[in-house]
């Protein structure tokens, strides 16, 4: 528990000086590998402690697995989107402009990053809950269940559950 301190630490001063970087010299790509970079991270060390806790309790594991899924899907998709906003930008204008007011909401893409980076964090959120519970030996008190059959949560067991 103790490098996860320090990991945690690491990411927030890394956060910080990609932020404060940004905000002086203003290019998106620099923006983006570093978002790109932070989120590898984060992924590397969640597979490290899935690794770990797949040696003792699989049930926690398959569950996890779909919490990192969900976390690195979104995020993957949200991150392809946005850079072909980037990219494409000035075309996927033009057709937002030529479409109804109706269907050009469809080609906001940059929209759906935030739309996906939300999901992607709500799930790392879920993910991050559950593997406390799993590290305290407490998960056997609770249930990782979803709500409209896709939305992700941790429930607390009832007693006749």
């Amino acid at each position: 528990a103790g490098t996860d301190v320090y990991v945690s630490l690491a990411l927030f001063a890394y956060s910080t000086i990609v932020t404060l970087v940004y905000l002086q010299i203003r290019k998106p790509v620099f923006h983006q590998v570093a978002y790109g970079i932070e989120i590898f991270v984060v992924l590397v060390r969640s597979t490290m402690h899935q690794m770990e806790i797949r040696k003792t309790n699989l049930r926690a594991y398959a569950e996890m697995q779909q919490l990192f899924s969900l976390g690195v899907a979104a995020f993957g998709v949200a991150f392809a989107l946005w850079n072909i906003d980037n990219i494409f930008c000035n075309n996927l204008r033009a057709i937002r402009n030529a479409l109804p007011m109706t269907l050009a909401p469809f080609f906001q893409l940059h929209a759906y990053w935030h739309i996906g980076t939300a999901i992607g964090c709500y799930a790392s959120i879920v993910y991050q809950q559950y593997l406390r519970l799993v590290m305290l030996g407490t998960m056997d008190e609770y249930r990782l269940r979803k709500a409209a059959f896709i939305i992700p949560y941790i429930d607390r067991v009832k007693k006749d559950d």
